[in-house]
């Protein structure tokens, strides 16, 4: 019940925003093309934000459902957050942030499922862009850690930080730092989504650590052999 009922918040706010637009394009106060592509941009921004809700609870639900079927198969983490880098590195140039990729001198490989293990690097470093101030530096290692068994992955940044009030909360559905609301948009449910998918899906584990107006550091683990394959 609880999750409804933030669901529901949270997916009023952008639904509330698009037919407010639309009624404004309707009653005629875009009366210039300017102004029309502004509105037009707007309701564009807050339907790509109602997709990522959606798509998000969803998968959410299916992976505590217990009704997600992992495609398991034998990834080389490099090569996967390479692709995430790159799919974020434009993202990262408006702000003159800096990506830096560090991997050990072996391969990185363990049994898991590719798209979701790319899904999290995705998650972590649009995060660590979207809190970073311009100029920052963001810092991507893998290595293997063969004391747990795992390809252990860090995603760092120079940021704005997490307070220990927050630091306990932050992977909590739809939790977001009052502060950081006026920094950019979120859904609040990235970092729960990373959490299952790293410790339900790959029985592995994701932790965060930081300090306040110093930046925050990601950490996060997945055994080289699956469970159950």
């Amino acid at each position: 019940s609880d999750f409804v009922s933030k669901a529901s918040h949270e997916l009023r706010t952008p639904l509330a925003s698009i037919k407010a637009y639309i009624e404004m394009l309707l009653d005629g106060e875009a009366s210039d093309e300017d102004s029309r592509q502004e509105f037009y941009s707007v309701i564009k921004s807050e339907s790509d934000r109602l997709g990522r809700l959606i798509d998000n609870m969803l998968n959410l639900s299916r992976i505590e459902a217990g009704i997600v079927r992992p495609s398991y198969e034998e990834v080389d983490f490099a090569n996967v957050a390479q692709s995430a880098v790159d799919i974020i590195q434009p993202q990262a140039a408006v702000k003159d942030i800096s990506i830096t990729f560090q991997r050990g001198p072996l391969a990185c490989t363990a049994m898991a499922d590719a798209d979701m293990v790319k899904q999290v690097y995705l998650n972590l470093l649009s995060n660590a862009v979207k809190y970073t101030p311009e100029g920052g530096r963001v810092t991507l290692t893998i290595e293997n850690d063969d004391a747990t068994g795992s390809v252990l992955s860090t995603i760092a940044d120079t940021g704005l930080g997490i307070s220990p009030d927050d630091l306990d909360k932050v992977f909590d559905k739809f939790y977001r730092i009052d502060n950081y609301k006026r920094v950019a948009k979120g859904t609040g449910l990235g970092l729960p989504l990373v959490k299952q998918i790293v410790e339900t899906v790959h029985h592995g584990d994701v932790r965060v650590t930081s300090t306040l107006g110093l930046g925050s550091k990601f950490i996060f683990t997945i055994p080289y052999e699956a469970e159950g394959v």
